[in-house]
């Protein structure tokens, strides 16, 4: 009877110790992956008078879109795509807020500099077109 119940103990502690080994590398995949859909964007440009508060985000699926949203800010946002022996322009209207996909999907396979101009401050930053594998 002891031997049984230490059998169990032993079993119920080790299932456990090594689910949470499992949780926890789900955990960092996800973390890793999260991680590599965020554009790093640098900030060049505009006034040192003063804190403007824009916030610029871009992320990208590396295949076949990148997102761009754009806080506190009123105007036209332009988008530069270049690189991978081709270059893309697009624009779109902010007011307060805007959020744009853009299709990257036609791009050739290449390493891309995003810039993001608003008014007289541009955020740069690089991602990279991987192929979709048909």
């Amino acid at each position: 009877m002891k031997t049984r119940f230490f059998y169990m103990m032993a079993l119920v502690c080790s299932t456990l110790f090594f689910s949470s080994f499992t949780v926890s590398s789900v955990d960092e995949i996800t973390e890793i992956k999260d991680q590599q859909d965020k554009i790093l964007l640098s900030r060049t440009g505009g006034t040192t008078r003063g804190v403007t508060g824009v916030e610029v985000t871009a992320t990208t699926d590396g295949k076949t879109a990148v997102a761009i949203s754009v806080t506190d800010f009123t105007g036209t946002a332009v988008v530069q795509i270049i690189g991978g022996r081709t270059s893309a322009q697009y624009s779109f209207y902010v007011n307060e807020m805007g959020y744009e996909v853009i299709n990257i999907g036609t791009l050739r396979e290449a390493t891309y500099t995003i810039r993001i101009i608003l008014d007289n401050e541009v955020f740069e930053g690089t991602f990279v077109k991987v192929p979709i594998i048909r």
